[in-house]
């Protein structure tokens, strides 16, 4: 079942109190998702751009910043300093956490033990803060299926975050439309 909305917000589509995880294939899709959610969401965004790929087409002036956007870059040497900034902020106002992406965040931690577990414990850390003010956490993933591991990060191939507190939507590009595959409950809607 798919479903044309025309002019939607998608802020309707994000779920509170668990993680939104956001999986496509191509990049260029997902930055137009995003583009069109930043401009929908009313409410402050805490963005944590880890692959640079947002960041690069604000500093190219290809994409227009939004005023209610703080963007980060965090790396490996910042990236607690940068954690805390959010988290603070996060614990004070209702707000738009968007972690983008998993696989740049296995990047700049991937010298540290237990990598995986420091991945689900920050994202888990800040889906509990996120609840407490009302907040939503998406984090985008570059992503493949595979019948065998099920979705598995693509290029690194690690397993994907499986966790009941998740929404995994999938983005798909049909003709010049842009799709969110419900993964859950199998609805589609056609959105850009």
């Amino acid at each position: 079942m798919v479903k044309n909305h025309g002019s939607i917000n998608l802020e309707n589509f994000l779920v509170q109190e668990k993680f939104n995880s956001i999986l496509y294939y191509d990049p260029f899709v997902k930055v137009t998702f995003l583009t069109k959610l930043l401009q929908d969401i009313k409410i402050p965004v805490l963005y944590l751009d880890l692959d640079l790929l947002y960041s690069g087409y604000v500093a190219a002036e290809i994409l227009t910043p939004q005023r209610n956007v703080t963007l980060y870059n965090p790396t490996q040497e910042t990236w607690n300093e940068t954690l805390t900034k959010v988290l603070t902020k996060l614990s004070t106002t209702k707000s738009l956490v968007i972690l983008d992406s998993l696989n740049g965040l296995y990047n700049i931690q991937n010298e540290k033990k237990d990598v995986g577990r420091l991945v689900v414990s920050y994202t888990m850390l800040l889906v509990s803060i996120a609840k407490k003010t009302g907040s939503y956490v998406i984090i985008p993933c570059m992503a493949r299926y595979k019948k065998e591991e099920g979705w598995t990060l693509s290029p690194p191939g690690k397993r994907m975050i499986e966790l009941q507190k998740a929404q995994k939507i999938l983005l798909e590009k049909t003709d010049d439309k842009i799709v969110l595959n419900f993964l859950d409950d199998s609805k589609k809607k056609i959105i850009l």
